[in-house]
């Protein structure tokens, strides 16, 4: 896997993990270490994925709102962000085997945020979402990300390249 400087975190990174396998009362360990590499200037994420976040009424929401500090959700506003986010959406224009809504949905959402900021900030992005180039239905972040030359990851490389172990604290008897 590349090395990278940080990683940049998708909603699904949070959404599917909360609705899976790092549920909060089971992995709470998962959460702290997307807390603790914060802190140490390894993990972020973007205000359009907090956005995403925030619209749900549930335990992830709540944690996001009341436990992750505002500053862990950074703003796109700069003008190289812009820029490159204005180039991942002529791009997307140019995708002739796409359904006609395809697009505005795309430039609805976080993904081409997640690529530019990446991209502009030398950071992988991190998601569960798999690659899919010749979907007509969505436009898959790893395919953007490729396009654009950006490392995607899934969290458990992004866990394992940060060196998180999430052990029991006693050896297990059989």
């Amino acid at each position: 896997m590349k090395e990278a400087n940080g990683y940049l975190l998708d909603a699904d990174t949070f959404m599917t993990a909360h609705r899976s396998h790092y549920r909060f009362s089971f992995c709470p360990a998962y959460w702290q270490a997307l807390l603790d590499h914060f802190g140490n200037g390894r993990v972020l994420s973007i205000i359009p994925v907090r956005s995403e976040l925030l619209k749900g009424k549930d335990v992830l929401s709540a944690w996001v709102r009341d436990e992750v500090p505002e500053e862990f959700f950074h703003a796109t506003a700069d003008p190289k962000v812009t820029q490159t986010y204005s180039t991942i959406l002529k791009w997307v224009a140019t995708l002739g085997h796409l359904q006609t809504a395809v697009p505005a949905k795309f430039a609805s959402g976080a993904d081409g945020w997640l690529v530019a900021y990446a991209k502009v900030h030398g950071l992988s992005v991190c998601s569960y979402e798999v690659s899919s180039p010749e979907s007509r239905a969505n436009i898959k972040l790893p395919d953007v990300a490729k396009q654009f030359g950006v490392n995607c990851v899934k969290p458990q490389e992004m866990l394992e390249h940060l060196g998180v172990k999430m052990v029991l604290g006693k050896k297990m008897t059989s």
